[in-house]
């Protein structure tokens, strides 16, 4: 089994590459904590090995303090990730795959090491298929799901080309969809997702959104008009930082 170490420093610039699938199946997981240790993961530029199954080894004092979390934390969240599996598609097959199928604390050490499949290494350093490129420092201080997952968001409309508007258009089956929801009201929605996500952004993220609700004539040709779409602007932010 091939053995692949990452760094146990900060690389000097916090940018990852991840699979949006990838991100999206831990989003509908609910395990903010297996996103940033996916992100971590990410964020090193190590070769991708020739086995089918390797070992990575992390440091986990490192990798906690990076993370914002305790030990505790990531050991409940690794063995939650060793529970989790993901369906991988190409153009021969679908397939069905554990994200880690064992995970080992080293007694007596700092050390995590965690057998992962070769497909999966390959969806988080994410070379060939989509991908969006993160921020990683600027992540690991969100403490939801649903912002780490506009944060993914907001920079694929970034990185939409000049002079196309920063700007997506989503209804609501679309936003539940991407956010692992099951809203019924785009009014719920906003309440309850759009809100939270927005204030967590415009503190910590350098990306942060303006958004606006599409409404339509009501179909029965008298009342209220339905709110029918969420239209999100990407807006450049200063973070402010938390005041408490």
């Amino acid at each position: 089994m091939a053995k692949v170490a990452l760094r146990s420093k900060p690389v000097v610039n916090d940018v990852a590459k991840i699979s949006n699938s990838l991100i999206e199946s831990f989003v509908k997981q609910n395990n903010l904590v297996a996103l940033k240790t996916l992100f971590y993961i990410a964020r090193s530029n190590v070769a991708l090995p020739s086995s089918n199954l390797s070992t990575v080894s992390l440091d986990t004092s490192h990798l906690c303090d990076y993370c914002g979390i305790d030990i505790k934390t990531l050991k409940r969240n690794v063995k939650q990730m060793t529970e989790t599996s993901i369906s991988i598609s190409d153009d021969y097959a679908e397939s069905y795959i554990t994200v880690i199928p064992k995970a080992r604390f080293i007694k007596g050490t700092n050390k995590l090491e965690i057998d992962i499949y070769k497909e999966i290494l390959e969806l988080i350093w994410q070379v060939e298929r989509r991908f969006t490129v993160i921020d990683v420092k600027s992540l690991m201080n969100l403490s939801s799901k649903h912002s780490v997952r506009m944060v993914q968001l907001l920079e694929m409309i970034n990185g939409f080309g000049d002079p196309v508007a920063k700007r997506k258009v989503y209804s609501l089956s679309e936003l539940n969809l991407m956010f692992g929801t099951k809203y019924k009201r785009i009014k719920q929605f906003e309440a309850e997702i759009l809100t939270p996500i927005k204030s967590e952004l415009d503190i910590n993220s350098k990306l942060s959104f303006v958004y606006q609700i599409v409404f339509i004539d009501n179909p029965k040709g008298r009342g209220r008009p339905i709110a029918d779409k969420v239209q999100i602007d990407l807006v450049r932010n200063t973070p402010q930082g938390s005041l408490f």
